[in-house]
């Protein structure tokens, strides 16, 4: 039953992916297409109909944006959706056509460099916390050195980080000295000198001593 479970919310998991990434790809052509047709009212072909062409632009870019604007209206709250709606709307009522058309633009590709950096960042995190050692040396009380899971390390056990090794946790030097390479973590590309009663991080790799954890 549990392993049922577990399955079923994966596969929901990646199901909810795929439809996110849809309607991302979704968005980003429509608002390509709005571009191509807000440029296309330069020409002198479409002078009449120019209002329309306008409309359209907004829609396809912004219709999201719209649609929640309008109901943030109603509900008399006022957002950045229902600012920027109500920017458009009044735009329009002046006649100032392109500049309506250029607030929603902007606004649409502020949105997508947002969630760029977002995602970015998502992809980032996950790599640094996806660093990490998956054993660790633990001193029993008999001074007798063990390799355990890191998941099995409890909190005051003293650990031993030999030459060449990852850091498995977050801990205090009791005893030793080192120089570290952080560049995973921190991007510092430089040795990082640690001595006895310095915290450390886990993924740090230990270049050239043995100390105690």
């Amino acid at each position: 039953m549990s392993e049922h479970t577990c399955n079923h919310c994966n596969h929901c998991h990646t199901h909810g992916n795929e439809t996110e990434e849809k309607s991302n790809k979704k968005d980003i052509v429509l608002y390509i297409i709005s571009i191509i047709i807000f440029i296309l009212t330069f020409l002198p072909i479409l002078e009449n109909y120019k209002i329309w062409v306008y409309l359209i632009v907004v829609l396809l870019s912004g219709y999201e944006l719209i649609i929640e604007g309008i109901k943030n209206i109603f509900k008399l709250n006022f957002e950045e959706d229902t600012l920027m709606t109500i920017a458009v709307i009044a735009a329009f009522a002046l006649g100032e056509f392109p500049e309506s058309c250029m607030v929603v633009l902007l606004f649409k590709l502020g949105e997508f460099l947002e969630e760029k950096a977002v995602e970015n960042s998502n992809k980032n995190i996950k790599s640094i916390v996806e660093i990490k050692s998956k054993t660790a040396n633990i001193i029993d009380e008999k001074e007798n050195i063990k390799v355990v899971n890191v998941e099995e390390v409890k909190v005051g056990e003293k650990i031993i980080i030999k030459p060449g090794e990852m850091v498995p946790l977050d801990c205090k030097i009791l005893k030793g000295t080192a120089n570290l390479d952080m560049s995973s973590l921190t991007g510092e590309s430089m040795p990082v000198n640690v001595k006895e009663n310095e915290e450390i991080l886990s993924g740090s790799i230990n270049l050239n001593r043995k100390f105690n954890m």
